[in-house]
């Protein structure tokens, strides 16, 4: 049980540190052109749906029976790498 609490915890820290990332790519695109604002909008939309993705997942995790468990981290790993890599592909785009 510690070793799913621990990684529970790891997931919210990251989560804090995903927030962080979200909000400094929304101050970058307050100060684009008109122009590219919808389009800067849209990627950090997809962040945030990606995040929020997490965010849920988390939850069923923390509610989730020892024979789920396992397989539930495999889901959230994998959406933990799509949310990094829609992090990093913004943080690239802007």
């Amino acid at each position: 049980m510690a070793k799913r609490d621990e990684y529970v915890d790891k997931l919210k820290h990251k989560l804090d540190d995903w927030n962080e990332d979200i909000d400094k790519l929304e101050a970058k695109a307050d100060h684009v052109k008109d122009d590219m604002k919808e389009k800067y909008a849209e990627e950090i939309g997809v962040v945030r749906q990606q995040r929020d993705n997490i965010k849920e997942k988390t939850m069923e995790l923390v509610d989730s029976s020892e024979e789920a468990w396992d397989e539930l981290r495999v889901g959230v790993e994998a959406a933990w790498h799509k949310l990094t890599d829609a992090i990093d592909r913004a943080h690239s785009k802007f």
